[in-house]
C-alpha cells in the first residue's frame, strides 16, 4: 500500500511468493493499540464476533462462553498465518488467556527446542526454520513458596525454570 492518504480498510495485498492476492485489514495511518506506521492484519480470530477456532485448535464452552483451546493434551498445537511474503518489522497484538490446571511457565529442560513445548503459554514464531519473536508464559501461582516451574521473576519455588537462550527476554510470564 503506498499511498499514505488512503483510508484505513480492506485491500487486497499480493503475495510476493507467489503472486496470489489475499483481502486483507490494513490500517494505513496507524492503529490504536500498535502506534503510528503502516499495519496489516495477519491473523484473528475471536470467537465472540462469529470467528471460529483455527483447525488446529478445538473449540469448548464454558459458562456460556466460547473458547479455543490446543487439540492435544501435553503438547504443542500450531496455528499458522500467512504473512503473504512481507518484511515483519514490528508484530502487535491483543491475546486474551486463561490458564487451567498448573502451568508450568518454562519446561526445566536443556533439550527443548523451538518446535518443542518449552512453554505453558502462546508463543509467537516466525520463518522456516522457526525464529522466536514472543511469547506469553503462565506460570503456578506466586504464593506457591514450595512449587517448582514458576515465573523467572517470581519469589520462592525451588525449581523455577530460565526462559530458553532462543527466548531471551522476548516473554511475559505471569502467574
Amino acid at each position: 500500500i503506498c499511498n499514505p492518504h488512503s483510508p484505513d480498510g480492506w485491500y487486497w495485498i499480493q503475495n510476493r511468493r507467489d503472486g496470489t492476492v489475499s483481502r486483507r485489514l490494513c490500517f494505513i495511518r496507524g492503529h490504536p493499540h500498535c502506534g503510528n506506521g503502516t499495519w496489516m492484519r495477519i491473523g484473528h480470530f475471536d470467537l465472540n464476533r462469529g470467528v471460529g477456532c483455527p483447525s488446529n485448535l478445538n473449540t469448548f464452552t464454558y459458562n456460556n462462553k466460547q473458547y479455543c483451546r490446543r487439540s492435544v493434551d501435553g503438547g504443542c498445537s500450531s496455528v499458522y498465518f500467512d504473512n503473504l511474503g512481507k518484511e515483519i518489522k514490528e508484530v502487535c497484538g491483543i491475546i486474551e488467556a486463561y490458564q487451567y490446571s498448573s502451568p508450568d511457565a518454562f519446561r526445566s529442560s536443556s533439550s527443548y527446542t523451538i518446535d518443542g513445548p518449552y512453554i505453558d503459554g502462546i508463543s509467537i514464531t516466525q520463518g522456516s526454520p522457526r525464529q522466536h519473536i514472543w511469547s506469553y508464559v503462565v506460570g503456578i501461582r506466586n504464593l506457591a513458596k514450595s512449587a517448582t516451574n514458576q515465573c523467572p521473576c517470581s519469589s520462592g519455588g525451588s525449581g523455577t525454570a530460565s526462559p530458553p537462550s532462543f527466548v531471551g527476554g522476548d516473554y511475559y510470564c505471569d502467574t
